[in-house]
């Protein structure tokens, strides 16, 4: 289980830094993505500053040591890392495959998307949201014996779910009837990881996890958002039209 916040941390707080992550998960998806366009490997710049920002500012805020994080039962969470990331492989499997990078392309893709995109939406998504609600809970005196300890737990991955989905639903294409299969992939994968720092209390168990899957993307040729053609084509006195540079950019 995840370690505990400094005394001084009440469950007010925890709740209050729940809810600024689960917010700016959305904004910066909404926003970035799809209101201003910005394609993706900037994007995966703005979310690296916005994630470690909010890292850094909760762990500063509840007072909890980033070394408990990270070395808290290392060696099961090295192996929870690789079996979350295994047991996303099948679900890839369903995904639209097209033709992955080759030679520095590969490698830079790896790098970029792979580590550093991966590494950041694990903190985003199956770390900070599991810690604050456990914490908040632990705060409020629900954790500590084995019944109260599986209650909060649940609590936890509802916590991550809820941020899980609405940082997807600001990407364009998470968006619509159409998308909910892929919302319920996201969920399950992202879930997977959650549960993986849940038990560990290691960060590095869901980061693992993210990397090994987006590793599987990049090599199966499987586009990750942002994707480049969600735009629709509006009709426009009965012709259809690019509705962006982004949808002009895909048709051509």
């Amino acid at each position: 289980m995840p370690v505990g916040a400094d005394p001084s941390f009440g469950w007010q707080d925890a709740v209050a830094a729940f809810a600024i992550v689960a917010f700016l998960a959305f904004l910066v998806t909404w926003i970035v993505t799809d209101l201003l366009e910005v394609p993706r490997p900037p994007y995966v710049a703005i979310l690296t500053v916005v994630t470690l920002g909010l890292g850094a500012g909760y762990l500063a805020w509840s007072g909890t040591a980033l070394v408990d994080l990270v070395t808290k039962n290392l060696g099961w969470a090295v192996v929870a890392g690789f079996a979350a990331g295994g047991l996303m492989a099948p679900g890839l499997r369903r995904l639209p495959h097209g033709v992955p990078p080759e030679g520095r392309s590969r490698v830079r893709a790896l790098v970029w998307e792979g580590v550093v995109y991966g590494t950041v939406e694990a903190l985003l998504l199956a770390t900070l949201p599991v810690l604050a609600v456990w914490q908040s809970l632990g705060a409020a005196g629900r954790t500590g014996s084995t019944w109260a300890d599986l209650g909060s737990g649940a609590v936890a991955i509802v916590g991550a779910l809820i941020v899980i989905a609405v940082h997807h639903l600001g990407y364009r294409e998470f968006r619509g009837p159409h998308a909910r299969a892929k919302l319920a992939g996201a969920l399950l994968a992202c879930g997977i990881q959650a549960l993986a720092f849940l038990v560990t209390g290691n960060l590095l168990a869901p980061v693992i996890a993210h990397i090994v899957l987006h590793a599987q993307m990049v090599l199966g040729g499987i586009e990750m958002p942002p994707s480049e053609r969600v735009r629709p084509m509006p009709v426009v006195g009965g012709v259809s039209r690019p509705a962006s540079r982004r949808t002009s950019d895909a048709v051509r």
